[in-house]
């Protein structure tokens, strides 16, 4: 992430002051509940949760809930929520918008397989013991603070959304296009004012936010401007012609620039995998073999060095370094020795394979590696056709996998950031099976 300093509207008497965000995704959605990907650029500042969790120190805030305990077996999680928290519309937040808002994220999971109410699976029942506590009982022991300081499926709002919506059942269609229309009944420090998830999304100040009295920033924006800017270059065009105020997305190559030109470069460490997956439905990915022949002829050190401009670890395992639960040595070694064996084991070899690889078009990382991986399959006989397809293609593309495997690639580059801080969340969305 890339950042200057942000800026007062021009002219006499002290101006709003506005950021210029500039982002590389089209907003896939702002439902606070059933929303599972890009939308968490607009939902993190315009809902909170119960809980902020904060992994570097592993310690939780208040967030909506200024108190909280377990009993002694964790089977039962009552939250006190602050007093002084009010919905954008104007309207107190209660124990009873708690329940409403986490089991609307329970029931899209349970009933139609949406969203990401998977985080809040044994919960057996969510009680309103007043109008500022709730209490959460639950089937097993559950780490339920971590589950309240998720990223997604976690938001509190308004029940009077319904009303709004014109809807009786939380889980009428109506509601969800509503909210992806613009709306919102968030509490958080942040509301939207014009909502164009192509292209621009704007939101201003909450002047009666509980938390301005106590944010780290006094100086915080009164407007955030939100641009979807897909080209790496233009986010960088843009921070150097002052149209921009963060960038975070430009050539990896131009950073140390940056920094010598006088921008402030955040290189921080993240839970961000970026994930190569294989249509097992396929032929020849369906084939064991010809998967660790591939995975084997990945060249760890050039890819990090080339697409990651050295800004990035190989991976091992499927959860990310300093993450909870991850394990060193589960890197497939670079051998393309072993993977020509393995390819003629499953007499695959010299057989002329064609395959696809689709990749995220503008993502200069994910490209880089595509052409480096089909630099070495070709070095083995197999030609690799690079897809370069928009982030929402992608998304509607991978899951006919079920039903109609022969027009989905043969590899797909996916990432994955966690919903919660705990490994499960890589294993079980990653990797579980019916």
């Amino acid at each position: 992430m890339v950042y200057m300093h942000a800026r007062r509207g021009g002219g006499g008497a002290e101006k709003p002051r506005i950021v210029v965000y500039a982002y590389e995704d089209s907003v896939t959605g702002i439902d606070p509940s059933l929303e599972f990907d890009t939308g968490i650029v607009v939902l993190g500042m315009v809902y909170e949760p119960l809980l902020y969790y904060n992994p570097e120190k592993n310690e939780f805030k208040p967030a909506l809930a200024e108190s909280w305990e377990a009993n002694e077996n964790h089977t039962i999680w009552t939250f006190h929520l602050r007093r002084d928290a009010v919905f954008h519309d104007g309207t107190p937040v209660t124990a009873e918008a708690v329940k409403f808002s986490i089991e609307r994220a329970l029931r899209a999971y349970r009933e139609r397989g949406e969203g990401p109410g998977y985080i809040w699976e044994g919960v057996k029942e969510i009680r309103v013991v007043d109008d500022y506590t709730v209490q959460f009982v639950l089937e097993k022991p559950m780490r339920l603070d971590l589950i309240a300081a998720a990223s997604y499926g976690a938001y509190i709002y308004s029940p009077r959304v319904l009303e709004y919506a014109g809807v009786s059942d939380p889980l009428d269609p109506a509601l969800r296009n509503w909210f992806d229309s613009g709306h919102e009944a968030g509490s958080g420090p942040y509301r939207i004012v014009y909502y164009n998830p192509e292209s621009e999304i704007r939101l201003e100040k909450f002047e009666d936010w509980w938390g301005w009295k106590l944010v780290d920033n006094p100086d915080a924006p009164d407007t955030v401007v939100i641009r979807i800017v897909t080209d790496s270059t233009a986010q960088l065009n843009g921070l150097k012609s002052g149209a921009i105020d963060i960038a975070t997305s430009v050539p990896l190559g131009e950073i140390e620039g940056l920094v010598k030109q006088g921008f402030r470069v955040y290189n921080m460490i993240t839970y961000h995998n970026y994930v190569l997956m294989f249509n097992t439905r396929r032929y020849p990915t369906n084939i064991t073999e010809f998967r660790l022949a591939v995975a084997h002829c990945i060249p760890w050190d050039r890819v990090v060095k080339l697409a990651l401009k050295g800004y990035g670890l190989p991976a091992s395992g499927i959860i990310p370094h300093y993450f909870p639960g991850h394990l060193e040595n589960y890197t497939y070694a670079y051998n393309k020795t072993l993977a020509r064996q393995l390819l003629e084991e499953a007499g695959l070899y010299g057989k002329n394979l064609r395959i696809e690889i689709m990749v995220v078009g503008g993502y200069e990382q994910e490209v880089v590696f595509a052409e480096i991986l089909k630099g070495e399959l070709s070095e083995l006989g197999i030609h690799v056709d690079i897809l370069a397809r928009p982030w929402d293609t992608m998304a509607e593309i991978g899951p006919r996998v079920w039903g109609d495997p022969e027009s989905v690639p043969h590899l797909m580059i996916n990432d994955w950031w966690p919903t919660i801080p705990s490994p499960y969340d890589f294993l079980y969305n990653l990797l579980h099976s019916n």
